[in-house]
Order: C-alpha cells, then sequence, then structure tokens
C-alpha cells in the first residue's frame, strides 16, 4: 500500500495505491512538488495516482501548474498514469474544450498532447464528464477499459482495465510440513509393521561397508598373537606387562650398553653380635 494524505485540515483528499506484493513494487518519488500524488515502480514501468482539486483555496493557485510540472518530469518513463483530475469541460474524443473552459484546462489538454500521452477513458465516469482518466506514453500499454457503477457513497464510477506489461513475479509463499495436521497414527503403523533387523542388517550394514571399502585405504599388519590384549586385562596392566618385557629384554642383552658397565664396588658392612 502506497499513501499520500492531503496536509490540510480539510475533510477529504488524499490518494491511495494497492499493489499485489508479488510484483515487489518499490516507491518513487518525484522532484515536483505536488500535493495529492503517490507513485511505485514495478520494474520499469512507473505507476502513478493523481488526484487534482478545484478548490483553489485549499491547494493553492499554483497546483494546476505544479501538476501540469508533475506530467512534463515522468512523460519520458514508460508510465501509467490514473486518477480523478477534474476537467469536465474537456472533450476527449476530439481533443478539444468548452468555450466556458478556463485557462487551467486548456493548458492541461496542451501538456497532455506535448508529452504524448494516450488518455483510455472514454465513457463518462461521472454524470456526463469524464473525470477519471488512465494516461500512458505507449497506447498498447492498456486495452478493455471499462467504466462500472459507483463505488460505495462516491459519485465517481469505477473503472477496470487490462495492463500490458512484462514483469516477473516473486512468490512471497513455500511450501512446508504441517506437522500439527500430521497422520501419526498412520506413521506409527507403518514404523510398527516395519522389519527393522532384516532393514539395519541388510541395507545400513551394506552401505557402511561400500563407505568403507570406497574411502578407507587399506594397510599391511603382521600377525603376532603377542600384541593381543586378553579380555579380562585392562589397558594399564597391559602397558605395564609390556614395560616389563621391555626392561627384561635388555637385561639378557649381553651387548647392551648397561650390562658392559663394570660391576662397582659393594660397601663392606661388617655386622657384630653383642
Amino acid at each position: 500500500m502506497f499513501r499520500k494524505d492531503r496536509h490540510t485540515d480539510n475533510r477529504g483528499g488524499g490518494v491511495l495505491l494497492y499493489v499485489k506484493d508479488i510484483f515487489h513494487p518499490t516507491e518513487y518519488h518525484t522532484k515536483t512538488q505536488y500535493g495529492e500524488h503517490v507513485w511505485c515502480r514495478i520494474g520499469s514501468l512507473l505507476i502513478g495516482v493523481c488526484y487534482r482539486s478545484s478548490n483553489t483555496a485549499v491547494v493553492g493557485a499554483d497546483n494546476a501548474t505544479l501538476l501540469n510540472q508533475l506530467l512534463l518530469e515522468v512523460s519520458n518513463s514508460h508510465v501509467l498514469i490514473l486518477g480523478d483530475f477534474n476537467y469536465p469541460e474537456i472533450n476527449w474524443s476530439s481533443h478539444t474544450t468548452s468555450s466556458t473552459a478556463c485557462g487551467d484546462t486548456d493548458d492541461f489538454l496542451k501538456t497532455v498532447e506535448d508529452c504524448f500521452y494516450t488518455e483510455h477513458v472514454q465513457t463518462p465516469t461521472r454524470d456526463d464528464s469524464i473525470l477519471d482518466l488512465v494516461l500512458t506514453r505507449d497506447p498498447d500499454l492498456v486495452s478493455n477499459v471499462q467504466v462500472l457503477y459507483n463505488f460505495g457513497s462516491s459519485d465517481h464510477s469505477m473503472i477496470v482495465c487490462t495492463v500490458h506489461s512484462e514483469h516477473k513475479l516473486f512468490e512471497n509463499s513455500r511450501m512446508i510440513c504441517d506437522y500439527c495436521k500430521g497422520d501419526y497414527a498412520s506413521i506409527r503403523n507403518v514404523l510398527s509393521e516395519t522389519n527393522w533387523d532384516h532393514l539395519l542388517k541388510g541395507l545400513v550394514k551394506q552401505l557402511l561397508l561400500d563407505l568403507e571399502s570406497e574411502f578407507i585405504p587399506l594397510k599391511e599388519v603382521r600377525n603376532s598373537s603377542c600384541s593381543k590384549k586378553p579380555i579380562w586385562m585392562a589397558h594399564k596392566a597391559l602397558r605395564c606387562v609390556r614395560r616389563k618385557g621391555k626392561v627384561f629384554r635388555k637385561y639378557r642383552d649381553e651387548k647392551h650398553p648397561v650390562v658392559k658397565l663394570p660391576d662397582k664396588k659393594k660397601p663392606n658392612i661388617n655386622l657384630r653380635r653383642n
């Protein structure tokens, strides 16, 4: 939703623009400081909604001039402009104005023609006048324009049309599992009927064997009965036994440096009995 409120204390005024999220619209700001207008961009298409009040005491005497400047500013864009412009003196079939039209009406029609805008509404939207307009630079951008009935208490008729513009849609939703509505009774029944022994011994075992043969390298080892540890023996005890055997082998080795050392003299100890 994009909105622009009228910054006065008067009742009414303001514009509102709704666009679906899947189009990923972005707000657009113009340089022209016109009062009641709002813009968004969908891809390369610029969309604007304008409202022109004829009450100069509320909107100011330069409101019509600012509107023409706004139309001129966006005329170089791929643009779609909609809104209530309140120019009942313009005949859009002949692109002429009535003899009683004011200067602002002539200036607006001249701006539309100078910017090469196409006006697509050809049926009165309020009484016998076409006040609500659909303006584009591309004549083929809009088709199937229909003027319907009044909306609520409004005295203006609604307008629907088809806009021909290519744009990639962005889905803002995705599918996930709804665990709160799951059929867990059926899941338990299937699991209870599963032959887990066959599944674990077959599929899982074969999977582990395949992974082992593919990713675990082989190495050569010698068969030795001494290297095996008795089931009842703790690892700490096995280390002590191995250390004892290593020391004993050194003791029996006559070529070991420790064995070749000269014997030290034994101290004389005299024991006397009283």
